[in-house]
């Protein structure tokens, strides 16, 4: 729709296909964000953004089924621009992922749904680091459920192996740091209510780390896996009822091993 010719001297390798392919899902999804589109295209200083935002889009076109001339479902404009702006900022695979699960679980059929507002901010404020903890935390620990049918996550503790293998460094004060932060943006628990919160003990020499997810983790886990799943369809089988939580205590055992 736009061509290539206004970026092709900034050296970006993107291809007609790639622009012609977002522009009508942009075009479909989220109008204002086509606009936007068009701004980056014709700014060369924009160029390494320009790419970010193709990535994601492509990422979230690619699970999400459309028709140019009858979509079902749209995104709220506010929270489909704030997703490409952000997510043009980043260029880590891990944070790409969540921006592009977080822009297709933002449409709805009347294009008015801004809940997804919050995990906007959330995932701006994530490292790469922090996303590998999360999502790693979130697809491993055992959520229970309680009679009200409000969900939370048993606490969950590895040794510090697993986590350097997790996070893709074995630095000590930089993993110290990114868990801190994660208590401190409320993804990791404070208190999970089985044990200390989140974190390294000063006082445990293995350096075991407890990265039990909150409630507003599994949240933005749900939001970025699935489409229209409430938590109780979309954790299902796995989840363990309150009134067992006694019986699974130390159902979260050490892994030896990372399971992908």
């Amino acid at each position: 729709m736009f061509g290539i010719e206004p970026i092709a001297e900034a050296g970006l390798q993107v291809t007609q296909a790639s622009i012609d392919g977002v522009s009508a899902f942009l075009r479909a999804v989220c109008l204002p964000g086509l606009q936007e589109l068009g701004y980056m295209i014709q700014d060369k200083v924009r160029y390494w953004r320009l790419n970010n935002v193709l990535r994601m889009l492509e990422k979230a076109k690619g699970r999400l089924s459309f028709e140019e001339n009858g979509l079902r479902l749209t995104a709220n404009p506010r929270v489909g621009l704030s997703i490409i702006n952000c997510s043009s900022e980043v260029d880590n695979d891990e944070l790409q992922n969540l921006w592009a699960g977080l822009f297709i679980s933002s449409c709805s059929v009347d294009g008015q749904d801004d809940s997804n507002m919050n995990f906007v901010d959330l995932i701006r404020r994530m490292s790469s680091v922090e996303a590998r903890i999360i999502d790693y935390a979130c697809r491993n620990c055992k959520k229970v459920i309680f009679p009200n049918k409000l969900i939370i996550a048993n606490e969950f503790i590895i040794p510090f192996g697993v986590l350097a293998e997790i996070a893709q460094t074995d630095d000590i004060y930089r993993l110290d740091s990114e868990l801190d932060h994660m208590r401190s943006i409320e993804i990791l628990e404070n208190s999970s209510g089985f044990g200390n919160g989140g974190g390294f003990e000063v006082s445990d020499e293995e350096l075991s780390a407890n990265i039990t997810p909150s409630a507003l983790a599994l949240n933005l886990f749900l939001k970025t896996h699935s489409i229209g799943l409430s938590p109780i369809e979309f954790w299902g089988k796995d989840l363990i009822p309150s009134e067992l939580i006694e019986q699974s205590k130390g159902s979260n055992d050490i892994e030896a091993e990372r399971t992908d």
